[in-house]
């Protein structure tokens, strides 16, 4: 099992009702489709998968990430800042 080093920097996750997600803390989106979702955040790297997933809300600025979907499941994996050249990051830099 991968430890996650503090940041100091928040981050968060919230689930509604296994229907939605919003992630606070975002730094980058490495990739999405219907199925799965995987994002970094302060606290490492977090991919969301399920069915139906659409990606209804970005702000990288502000660092949040909204979901919309059917979530089956959540998995932090790896160290904040592990990688920092995702699909947003690369189209709009």
């Amino acid at each position: 099992m991968s430890q996650v080093a503090n940041t100091g920097k928040p981050y968060g996750l919230t689930l509604d009702r296994r229907e939605k997600a919003v992630l606070t803390g975002v730094t980058d989106v490495e990739r999405f489709d219907e199925s799965e979702v995987v994002l970094h955040t302060h606290g490492g790297r977090v991919t969301l998968t399920g069915s139906q997933l659409h990606v209804s809300s970005l702000q990288l600025e502000e660092g949040r990430l909204l979901v919309d979907g059917t979530i089956d499941g959540v998995v932090y994996d790896g160290a904040p800042g592990a990688r920092r050249s995702g699909f947003f990051r690369r189209a709009l830099g």
